[in-house]
Formats: structure tokens, C-alpha cells, sequence
């Protein structure tokens, strides 16, 4: 009698998830680990972070050190899960090391800037109470609206802009399925990071707008903070 076979436990299903994207110059810049410490306290930020590396800005013929990639971003807390924007030879290469090509967001001419959605626009998540140090909240398919405080240690995610009525002291990561035209909006900027499109800033109290309304938009690979009202 032939035994039945166990049916699997096992399940396959899809989710969403942030990763922290490295983008690589096409310029040489001394080893990985000499170009990682340099980034000085923004690595303190991404400790257990997964990490992608971008190479968009690359040539093409030029296969990234995978290795001393993975190795040195091991060494300050971050995991190397894969590439992107590679050409044919580099993720060939990446193959071997048993990195995936993420496809999916690749970089291409960006889409005509947007008009920023008020408050409370169509397929976004509001969130009415302070945000604590440990909680996190993501705003899936549209923008996220806080209507009290992000504090220390909190952190906000959006597909869209995001919208704070009141400090933001944590870290916000808006467009993050890679909107280069979504916005950070709030009514007193002192975070611990902001970012847009995988592209971070660490903030301090030596920041520009630092304790005011501010608003934070992408332009190629630099983040730019302006008054609110501007």
C-alpha cells in the first residue's frame, strides 16, 4: 500500500517590504568598507537594514566587488539582499553570488512633476493619535496623514506623500515603491531621517529649517528641504 504523502506546510504568498537602496558612482572610491565608514552616523540608522545596491550610475561593463560589498556592509549591521538597475554582465555576476536582480522599479526619465494632493486625498491612511517611540505605520497604496506628533524612535512609510500636523521627530520614508515626485510634509521638522524613493538624509539641530514647517521633495539623488508655504 503506497503511503499518502504529508501535504506541505510550507506557503508562498507576496508582500511589501522597505528596502534601503546603495547607490553606487561609476567613479572608483577606494575599497567598500573605506566608502561605507565615511558615511559616518547615517549607517547608525540603518543597523539591520536591508540593503540594495543601485547601479544605475554605473558602467554597465563594471562588476561591482559583490563580495566586499556583502562582507562590508555585514560589518556595520546591514544584510546585501540584492541589485538593481544592473546591466546583463553585472547581474550575471550578481547570480553567482546568490544576489537576485530586483526588477520592478527601475530608474527611467521621471514622469512630469505632480500637484502634491491636500490632506486626506483619496486612498491614503490617517493616523489621528502621536505616534510613539517603536510603532510604525505605512500608508499602502497612497499617502499617510498624522494628525499628532511622530516622536523619537517612531517611523512613518508611504507609497505617496506624507503629511505630519505636528513634529516629526522619528524617521519618514515617503515613495517608497519608488515615487520620485511624492513629498514630505510637515509642521516642525526635527527628524531623525527623511527619506524619498530609497534616497535618505540623517537631520540635527544644525539643519537648515531645523523646528520648522518644512516640506522635503526629490530632485535626481538630493533631497530638498524648503518652508512649508513656499
Amino acid at each position: 500500500m503506497t503511503a499518502k504523502a504529508n501535504p506541505s506546510t510550507l506557503r508562498f504568498s507576496g508582500g511589501v517590504f522597505t528596502l534601503s537602496l546603495l547607490h553606487l558612482p561609476d567613479q572608483e572610491m577606494g575599497s567598500p568598507r573605506q566608502a561605507l565608514a565615511a558615511q559616518g552616523t547615517a549607517l547608525q540608522l540603518l543597523r539591520g537594514a536591508a540593503v540594495v545596491l543601485d547601479l544605475a550610475g554605473t558602467d554597465p561593463a563594471r562588476v561591482p566587488a559583490y563580495a566586499e560589498w556583502r562582507q562590508s556592509l555585514r560589518e556595520f549591521d546591514c544584510f546585501l539582499v540584492g541589485i538593481r538597475n544592473a546591466s546583463d554582465t553585472q547581474a550575471a555576476a550578481a547570480a553567482a553570488q546568490g544576489l537576485p536582480h530586483l526588477r520592478g522599479n527601475e530608474t527611467k526619465e521621471a514622469p512630469p512633476p505632480k500637484t502634491p494632493q491636500p490632506a486626506g486625498a483619496s486612498s491614503g491612511t490617517v493616523i489621528t493619535q502621536p505616534l510613539r517611540s517603536g510603532q510604525r505605520h505605512y500608508g499602502r497604496g497612497g499617502d499617510l496623514v498624522c494628525v499628532g506628533a511622530v516622536n523619537a524612535g517612531a517611523e512613518v512609510l508611504a507609497d505617496g506623500h506624507i503629511h505630519i500636523y505636528g513634529p516629526l521627530r522619528g524617521r519618514a520614508l515617503a515613495g517608497v515603491q519608488g515615487d520620485e515626485t511624492a513629498r514630505i510634509f510637515c509642521q516642525r521638522l526635527e527628524a531623525e531621517l527623511i527619506a524619498i524613493a530609497g534616497v535618505y538624509m540623517t537631520l540635527d539641530d544644525t539643519q537648515l529649517l531645523w523646528g520648522q514647517a518644512a516640506q522635503v521633495s526629490l530632485a535626481g539623488e538630493h533631497l530638498h528641504i524648503i518652508p512649508l508655504d513656499k
